[in-house]
């Protein structure tokens, strides 16, 4: 898993926002896509919710614009 990280943080650290602005968009419709082939709900464990509001938690506000899973209102409860 680690290795799939590396190049993608490497990817990132080199971008420009406008150029972030599209790597976030392309992600939120390729989750899109692959959340409509996932039929009923999405369930995570602990360790997965605990990793989302941590990362969550550093983008402030604007989690509100990426957040698909919960409802903004259930992440900050």
């Amino acid at each position: 898993m680690a290795k799939i990280f590396h190049p993608l943080l490497a990817l990132i650290a080199s971008a420009t926002d406008r150029e972030l602005a599209k790597y976030v968009e392309y992600l939120k419709a390729e989750n899109k896509i692959l959340r409509a082939r996932i039929p009923g709900q999405i369930h995570t464990t602990a360790g997965e919710r605990q990793t989302l509001i941590k990362l969550g938690k550093g983008i402030g506000r604007a989690i509100e614009e990426l957040i698909t899973i919960v409802t903004p209102t259930t992440f900050f409860r």
